[in-house]
């Protein structure tokens, strides 16, 4: 599944919510996953259709936005898998 093809629906599953009460929420979060991707790796949101591993690492960071709603928390680490696929794709290393 590409970055472009994943749903309200398709966040909610990852996530597990259920009703439609967050759908506010699921766009801020996939909206600010993309952005931060983008800025990780230095590709365009279109460039990331590209590669459909980069989808998982979009669900992993929304479901971390989602469960982790507060500004300060006690983990600063992005999630490990996430990193290592964004990583594989980073062209803005320095």
């Amino acid at each position: 599944m590409k970055v472009s093809e994943v749903t309200a629906d398709t966040i909610k599953d990852h996530c597990g919510i259920s009703g439609e009460d967050s759908n506010g929420l699921i766009e801020v979060y996939k909206a600010a996953a993309i952005s931060e991707i983008c800025g990780y790796t230095a590709l365009s949101a279109d460039e990331l259709d590209n590669y459909e591993d980069i989808t998982y690492a979009l669900l992993a960071l929304i479901g971390e936005m989602y469960t982790v709603r507060e500004m300060t928390v006690d983990i600063d680490k992005i999630n490990p898998m996430a990193a290592q696929i964004l990583g594989s794709h980073r062209r803005n290393l320095l």
